[in-house]
């Protein structure tokens, strides 16, 4: 799947989509809600169902923002993926899976979309240097992380020859400091 790439026209259309219908679901989810407080309100005081057709009708329109969005956001991750594969497998950062490299670029694509704007820039220099940022992320988290160990591992070895050396031990020939002065015993 490497061998695919994006077209940009195309990938911007896909994000504005996304976009759009993200925010119609959070729109009708809001009107919703207040719909819904309205008409529990008018029950109480009035006894009647006055906005009952307009709650109907709003829980459509969500129903299909909803479809829409999901649709947009399957197109998006895909395309996401196809992105970050292809930028995986061009830079090899040592210490990093491949795999979880693509997973981490589409989720922090996703964390990154709604700060995208197509009038200052275009989608895919956007996206690839969100992911490039967090591909260098986590290469300098594994390195660092390795140094530490490294660092730990060394700390440990030095902390069991001084516990060697206080048990008695002498540290060059392995015998105990006892046994040299056995004759005083």
């Amino acid at each position: 799947m490497a061998n695919e790439y994006l077209n940009n026209k195309t990938f911007e259309s896909i994000i504005h989509s996304f976009q759009y219908h993200k925010r119609q679901k959070s729109k009708y989810e809001l009107i919703a809600s207040e719909l819904k407080e309205t008409r529990n309100r008018r029950v109480l005081v009035y006894n009647d169902d006055f906005k009952n057709n307009a709650v109907i009708e709003n829980e459509k329109l969500y129903k299909n923002s909803v479809e829409n969005y999901k649709l947009f956001q399957e197109q998006l991750a895909y395309a996401f993926y196809v992105l970050s594969e292809n930028i995986a497998n061009y830079s090899k950062f040592s210490g990093i899976d491949v795999d979880d490299a693509i997973q981490e670029g589409v989720l922090i694509c996703f964390e990154k979309i709604d700060r995208f704007d197509s009038r200052k820039g275009k989608a895919f220099n956007y996206m690839t240097t969100c992911i490039l940022n967090h591909f260098r992320q986590l290469y300098r988290s594994a390195r660092n992380y390795n140094e530490l160990k490294k660092r730990y591992h060394i700390h440990l070895q030095e902390k069991l020859e001084k516990v060697l050396i206080r048990n008695g031990k002498d540290r060059h020939s392995g015998k105990s400091n006892l046994d040299k002065n056995s004759n005083s015993w």
